[in-house]
């Protein structure tokens, strides 16, 4: 029988462990922040990959801080990861390029030429500016997130800590809790939409918004790592 995830226990028990452990959570804070600001500077310069790989440093020691394995800082661990890794990534880029081309499908449906003159219009060629598609667009990645980002998540964790980073096997080991994880990636993302929507609306920048962002994703780090305690470690 499938375990089932006890997700408010879980969202208690990582606040718990970020008030008890304040000091740890606060410098992954900090460095998260320093970082992810030079991710925002440097964006579409030579400078964004290093620090990329810089971020994909930073949550590895923290993985292994938070599961208290040593060294810390292992590049064997880090080079494991990479396989689950850009397998989530992979996989992420073909839903995202699916549910992309998935707007344009009503063109080739060929209704009317009319039709397809008004729809033609309402893309205008720009996605990213078009609301109504970026909503839809967002909705059907939260629906399918749980699926190709957090439960595999926890096949990353894995491969961090020196066990298994199989991916079929985090989805094997999680499976029966898809409303669980999904409502972690409701949270997640709406609590950043409301901090981005709420920073902006005083005049704030991407460096104010992740000034209260940083602290809510080490927070969700921290739940990540007790979900993967739950199913892999079985701990109740």
């Amino acid at each position: 029988m499938n375990k089932k995830l006890p997700l408010m226990n879980i969202l208690i028990t990582s606040w718990k462990y970020c008030l008890s452990n304040f000091n740890v959570c606060a410098i992954f804070t900090a460095l998260f922040y320093i970082m992810g600001a030079l991710a925002v500077w440097s964006w579409k310069t030579w400078m964004f990959m290093p620090i990329v790989v810089g971020l994909y440093v930073l949550w590895g020691v923290f993985f292994r801080v938070y599961f208290n394995r040593r060294p810390y800082f292992m590049p064997k661990s880090l080079f494991n990861s990479l396989l689950p890794s850009t397998k989530i990534v992979l996989l992420t880029i073909v839903v995202a390029t699916f549910f992309i081309m998935l707007q344009f499908v009503p063109l080739f449906i060929n209704v009317s030429p009319e039709f397809n003159q008004k729809y033609a219009q309402f893309l205008q060629g720009d996605i990213e500016r078009n609301g109504v598609l970026v909503l839809i667009t967002n909705l059907l990645f939260l629906m399918v997130s749980p699926q190709i980002a957090y439960r595999p998540f926890l096949g990353w964790i894995s491969a961090l800590i020196g066990r298994s980073g199989s991916l079929k096997f985090a989805w094997e080991k999680t499976k029966g809790n898809y409303k669980e994880f999904l409502i972690i990636s409701l949270l997640t993302d709406c609590l950043l939409t409301v901090i981005r929507w709420g920073i902006v609306s005083v005049g704030g920048n991407d460096y104010v918004t992740m000034v209260f962002a940083a602290p809510l994703i080490v927070y969700f780090n921290v739940i990540s790592a007790q979900a993967y305690e739950f199913f892999f470690l079985n701990k109740e």
